[in-house]
């Protein structure tokens, strides 16, 4: 997916920084289960890594071993970046205790979080509350909500404890109709075919969220399912679970929808939290873990579109979850790479904004764009300054910083630090002297005219 052979052979020599990811469940495996499983995800994710960092990724069932062997605690936490939630269960039960997340690992969770950890949250449509269930509990109860509904702030992104569930009256269907006239209300074939649903992106400034951004255009497809879950987006925002940064509370947003095949309703499938523009960890909501599973992605052709298009959704999840410090040995490796391309060296002498244009188009040719705005403005909020100064100013930084040949000395914290500043300082300088021009301007438009 990443293109390498413009890459060629400019990597740093120092070390890739590792991005570790849990898959923590309660029932699934890399196989098995008639296709409920996550082998496809992990291998299309790792066969797809970008030159800039190495991806590992574990499978936790919370129950091998016995009941609830295998809690989260901050010695497991520790060990990843992020953690993704594929649960099955509903509740606890007469002899199953534990399935629900216990008091010490929701304090645990927080903790991790709060420290930038990223968490994917999923499940899947309500079923009727099993017999031997607390009686308090809701009549339906979602698939997945044993592991998912005390996940510190990513708990509170989705429906548990009511529908929609799996009936037809109820349930929220995105299959796409294939070309047979198979009911959509079926999952065989429709979950197997090759037919994915078409997402609709919500944009800003005229751009899908950079989880949707591909490399070739927006990513529109996604795996489609006949009842998939709700998204929620809570009602209040207290400061003590969601916490401000210095540009104000992040909130979480649905960014991509889907349409109900029988009846045109639409319906949230992805939704997102920056976190990380409060100093903690981001998430991202789905609507089904359906959009994960072996199942799902069967009937998509290995090396066609639809799975690559899919993959890049998969890698930039990835990305998009990585914590901030992680993130910063990354950029060390996109600055490095920059700065010995002949394309960028070649128009060094061009100012700012030709060396600044020069590197965005690489990046985002080889790694899309989410890639690029975290490269560009690694801090909360939006920059006011354009792209290509400050990529362009934090370029010329790198170059001489690197110009040694010290990889273990290159500082990348302080070079992109006086790179910002040099690019808002130029910033700055047009303004100034683009309001130089105009002053005065109105009294010899007065005198022309007259």
């Amino acid at each position: 997916m990443f293109d390498a052979s413009i890459v060629a052979d400019q990597v740093s020599p120092a070390a890739k920084p590792k991005i570790r990811i849990l898959f923590y469940t309660d029932a699934f495996g890399f196989t098995g289960n008639g296709g409920f499983s996550l082998g496809i995800l992990r291998d299309v994710i790792l066969a797809n890594q970008p030159f800039f960092a190495e991806f590992e990724i574990d499978l936790i069932n919370r129950h091998d071993g016995g009941h609830a062997a295998k809690k989260l605690t901050s010695d497991v936490l520790g060990r990843y970046e992020q953690v993704w939630f594929f649960g099955l269960l509903q509740s606890n039960m007469p002899g199953e205790p534990e399935n629900e997340l216990v008091d010490a690992e929701v304090a645990a969770l927080r903790s991790w979080m709060d420290a930038g950890g990223g968490v994917l949250i999923t499940g899947d449509h309500s079923n009727p509350r099993l017999p031997g269930a607390d009686p308090s509990l809701a009549d339906y109860l979602n698939l997945g909500r044993a592991l998912g509904h005390r996940v510190p702030r990513a708990g509170e992104l989705r429906v548990w404890n009511d529908r929609p569930d799996a009936s037809i009256e109820f349930s929220h269907n995105t299959h796409q109709p294939d070309p047979w006239g198979n009911d959509v209300n079926q999952p065989i074939p429709n979950d197997l075919d090759p037919y994915p649903q078409e997402l609709i992106l919500r944009k800003r400034f005229g751009r899908p969220h950079p989880l949707f951004q591909g490399r070739r255009g927006p990513i529109t497809v996604f795996p489609d399912h006949m009842h998939e879950g709700q998204l929620l987006i809570p009602e209040r925002f207290p400061t003590d679970v969601w916490p401000a940064g210095r540009l104000g509370q992040p909130k979480p947003e649905i960014v991509a929808q889907g349409t109900d095949k029988r009846n045109g309703q639409v319906y949230g499938v992805s939704s997102v939290y920056d976190g990380a523009a409060a100093g903690v960890g981001r998430i991202v909501a789905d609507a089904t873990w359906h959009h994960y599973f072996d199942l799902n992605l069967w009937g998509f052709q290995k090396g066609g579109e639809v799975l690559d298009r899919l993959t890049e959704y998969y890698v930039n999840l990835t990305l998009w979850l990585t914590p901030r410090p992680v993130k910063l040995e990354v950029n060390a490796q996109l600055l490095h790479w920059l700065s010995h391309s002949l394309s960028v060296r070649a128009v060094l002498p061009e100012g700012v904004r030709v060396p600044g244009i020069t590197a965005a188009g690489l990046v985002r040719e080889v790694c899309g764009q989410g890639v690029l705005d975290d490269l560009v403005w690694p801090l909360e909020g939006a920059p006011v300054v354009p792209e290509e100064l400050l990529l362009g100013a934090v370029i010329k930084e790198s170059v001489a910083a690197l110009s040694g040949g010290d990889v273990e000395a290159f500082d990348a914290a302080g070079v992109i630090e006086r790179g910002l500043r040099a690019g808002a300082e130029e910033y700055a300088a047009e303004l100034r002297a683009a309001l130089g021009d105009v002053e005065g301007l109105g009294e010899l438009i007065s005198q022309g005219i007259r």
